[in-house]
């Protein structure tokens, strides 16, 4: 990584300053983002407080993302609930918020019923990406990113704009902070690895070029299933298969897609004979001929004999049947989640499922698409990577989907 060309520090009073080496400094006034209040929102069924993150209870309409709720934008003093007499109910006696997620629930002796409906009001800050820009005359401007719930979109830059940085207002903001600036310090390259597959797999390859018929099972969990995405189609393993049969068209490419959402590989290998889950009958038995693995459920893995049991079960019953593997190193969730105190300067993956299965993936030669990597480099890119999880934690957007599909299709050659 070369040496950025420009420096950024955060200023008292929402500004930013900018230098270019001893040359050149800009002091930028930057527009934050404003807080937004609602009121009377109507909830009809507030069930009781519980300890569980975003499921606490109901959760404020503004703040839903896909399955979860948004995080650390909800101002809790704000929050006023009243029954439709207009009787005002009391925080800590009738109900309580979870100040973090973004929901509240009854106690057990308030003044509603689950059932009663409630008038709401709340204060809270939506996410925002913004850039700093350079344009082509020299001045250097703030140009404000999209809104979009937990997946917050960066601004379009012109052709002649050169991007410096980007602001992610990634929380309820008092004032500009160093965690909120992500430089742009290098593109990404392609890790393209033709070379690699026609060793790792070589016996799908093979099939593909002299035009017989290919089964191809992606197996994993709701990332594989992909079911948060609007359109089926664009999700990655279809993705794939069109790749291939553009790359090799005389080949019949069959696809299986068995994506089980919140589960893990231990879960399929536990299932019984009658599930249309069980591991022996849609895994070992699938007839597959290359087996897509994706499994970032199973980061709870931390602990290196379970691994071994669980994935050398894999291996065995893999090698048994003949079927070749390509294994995804799965990509990055929240940054709690990890152990991670920040989106930026990230030089390695904290997970320990990672480092075994990076580990596994070499001493077994197998076929991998390192998602892990490729998400660890976005910081450098000035883009902060849980921007791309549309329930906040671990479901990628269409652009986290571009990824995946992108990191497999330089795994394959051209023909």
């Amino acid at each position: 990584m070369t040496t950025p060309r420009f420096q950024f520090q955060p200023l008292p009073g929402w500004k930013l300053r900018i230098t270019e080496g001893s040359r050149r400094e800009w002091i930028l006034s930057i527009d934050p983002v404003e807080e937004l209040t609602v009121t009377g929102e109507k909830h009809d069924h507030v069930p009781l407080f519980r300890e569980e993150k975003w499921r606490a209870g109901a959760r404020f309409s503004r703040l839903i993302a896909d399955e979860c709720s948004l995080s650390h934008v909800l101002a809790p003093d704000s929050v006023r609930i009243r029954r439709e007499d207009g009787t005002r109910l009391r925080n800590g006696i009738d109900f309580l918020v979870d100040p973090v997620w973004g929901a509240f629930g009854r106690l057990e002796d308030s003044a509603f019923g689950e059932n009663d409906t409630v008038d709401v009001s709340y204060c809270w800050t939506p996410l925002r990406l913004d850039s700093i820009v350079r344009r082509k005359d020299g001045t250097i401007v703030q140009k404000k990113g999209r809104e979009n719930g937990a997946t917050p979109l960066p601004p379009e830059l012109a052709e002649e704009e050169e991007l410096l940085c980007n602001l992610f207002f990634d929380r309820r903001r008092g004032s500009l902070a160093d965690s909120m600036i992500f430089p742009f310090l290098e593109p990404w390259e392609a890790q393209k690895h033709p070379d690699e597959t026609e060793l790792r797999l070589p016996e799908t390859l093979k099939k593909l070029r002299s035009g017989e018929k290919v089964r191809i099972l992606a197996w994993g969990d709701s990332v594989t299933a992909c079911r948060f995405l609007a359109d089926p189609e664009q999700r990655w393993p279809r993705r794939f298969q069109r790749l291939l049969r553009q790359r090799f068209p005389t080949a019949e490419i069959e696809l299986i897609e068995l994506g089980w959402g919140g589960k893990a590989i231990n879960t399929f290998q536990c299932e019984p004979p009658d599930s249309p889950w069980n591991y022996q009958k849609k895994v070992v038995e699938s007839g597959a001929d290359l087996v897509i693995l994706e499994f970032v459920n199973d980061a709870y893995l931390t602990m290196k004999p379970e691994f071994d049991r669980i994935y050398n079960r894999v291996r065995d019953d893999f090698q048994a049947k003949g079927m070749e593997l390509l294994v995804i190193v799965p990509h990055f969730v929240r940054p709690d989640w990890m152990g991670l105190t920040s989106q930026k300067e990230i030089e390695s993956d904290p997970r320990p499922y990672v480092t075994f299965l990076r580990n596994w993936i070499e001493e077994n030669h197998y076929a991998c698409a390192d998602l892990s990597r490729r998400f660890q480099h976005l910081w450098k890119e000035g883009i902060p990577y849980n921007t791309l999880m549309r329930n906040h934690i671990n479901h990628p957007d269409i652009r986290g989907i571009d990824l995946y599909f992108q990191a497999l299709a330089d795994l394959f050659p051209e023909r």
